[in-house]
């Protein structure tokens, strides 16, 4: 419903395609974790593109408007939705397949873990990474930091992840959380060339280098956390006043 799939050859493109913005609501996460762990399985696939359909960008972020409608449930709700977003980070992660991320404009929250967990992030000018939820009360449990820390060290992870700062496209270049900077028009054919560049290398050698750099990420989930999080009425409440200031 909400993602599409083309396979071109021996690459796989992953399309998310909610109106307006990509919101990752648990219809969303659960199809998104189907078509990884598919696309993973496909024996003709060598590498798998991540991108979006949407001329908004890649995307905002959890629905958390979609679990708001009560207090009663709402924690049982965002706990699935990050526990959901742990498990398609980390299928992501170890996936035997190379992973590209094609992002443009937003990427928030949720979705920047998913895009940190891919191989290689190719972006488009404009594109920007935010976390917000020390804002909200919220906790990036979905593997996130950890993966922010291993990418850029712990000092930059912090500045990200406490600051509720935004990183622009060229601070995220200088952080070395993007291989190319591409004009959004040509992001697919650019990632789709990377990809079939990638192709011709040994996949056997790219699937145990990709293991060796990733060993020892993500075994845990922060599942004590979350829930300590979410057991207080502070991240309700802020909540609520994070989706009235954005409406």
């Amino acid at each position: 419903m909400y993602i599409d799939t083309d396979v071109r050859e021996d690459v796989c493109f992953i399309y998310l395609n909610r109106p307006d913005t990509n919101s990752l609501n648990q219809i969303l996460l659960d199809e998104l974790y189907n078509k990884v762990c598919w696309a993973s399985e496909q024996e003709n696939v060598k590498v798998i593109i991540l991108t979006s359909r949407l001329s908004f960008g890649f995307s905002s972020g959890l629905d958390l408007g979609s679990f708001m409608s009560q207090q009663t449930g709402f924690a049982g709700k965002v706990y699935n939705a990050v526990h959901k977003s742990f498990q398609i980070v980390k299928s992501i992660v170890q996936s035997p397949k190379v992973f590209i991320a094609a992002l443009a404009g937003p990427v928030i929250g949720s979705a920047a873990s998913i895009a940190f967990g891919c191989d290689f992030r190719i972006a488009a000018p404009g594109t920007w990474f935010w976390l917000p939820d020390t804002q909200y009360g919220g906790l990036l449990a979905d593997g996130g930091i950890e993966l922010l820390a291993k990418l850029t060290g712990n000092s930059r992870a912090f500045m990200l992840a406490l600051t509720n700062d935004r990183i622009n496209i060229d601070d995220a270049n200088k952080w070395g959380l993007i291989y190319k900077i591409e004009e959004k028009s040509k992001l697919d054919e650019t990632a789709f060339s990377t990809a079939k560049r990638l192709c011709d290398f040994s996949f056997k050698t790219s699937s145990l280098h990709k293991k060796i750099i990733n060993e020892g990420i993500l075994n845990k989930f922060h599942e004590d956390q979350l829930k300590e999080i979410l057991s207080s009425e502070d991240v309700y409440k802020r909540l609520r006043s994070h989706i009235r200031g954005q409406s």
